[in-house]
């Protein structure tokens, strides 16, 4: 599992989707979200990075960003039947997001190509579904929600799953 660098949200929108995704894993029986820290990935790498060394790039990637806003509505899929909150991409969040893929590009591998800046879709992840049925009755449930939210992005966290476990931990958080 990868090393994820994103922005956690604020509650009450943390909490909600952890509330939502609690509500998906009883009604549907998918499995708990891999990494269940509510956020969006700016960037991800591949296991065994120098945490130290991501640190000090993201760091010096954000140290003059301040806090912005972003959007979200609707709901996205991937292949895979992975069910997401799109985030609407702004001049900040997409600045901030090429700053730390360039920064940290070179001390690790993205396990996956989608997180380069020409073709990366901040999102919010749900579910996982097992089939395309499950993963359509999940989007019909998460129809009733309202997630038309706006709120301020003010950190970059980095998140991965301990040598000796499943769960991610967090590593570091730096404001914005």
């Amino acid at each position: 599992m990868p090393t994820i660098i994103g922005c956690t949200l604020p509650d009450p929108y943390y909490s909600t989707v952890e509330s939502v995704r609690d509500e998906l894993v009883d009604t549907f029986g998918v499995d708990e979200y891999i990494n269940p820290f509510p956020h969006f990935t700016l960037y991800p790498l591949d296991d065994g990075v120098d945490i130290t060394a991501i640190v000090t790039a993201v760091e010096a990637a954000t140290e003059d960003r301040s806090p912005f806003s972003v959007h979200t509505d609707g709901i996205g899929l991937f292949p895979q039947n992975i069910v997401w909150l799109p985030v609407a991409k702004s001049p900040e969040l997409t600045a901030l997001q090429s700053d730390v893929a360039r920064a940290v590009g070179s001390l690790g591998t993205p396990p996956v190509p989608y997180y380069e800046p020409h073709r990366w879709f901040p999102h919010v992840g749900f579910a996982v579904g097992e089939d395309e049925e499950q993963t359509s009755d999940i989007v019909t449930f998460l129809l009733d929600y309202d997630f038309e939210w706006d709120f301020t992005v003010d950190n970059v966290t980095i998140t991965r799953p301990p040598a000796d476990g499943e769960k991610y931990e967090v590593m570091a958080s730096i404001d914005l």
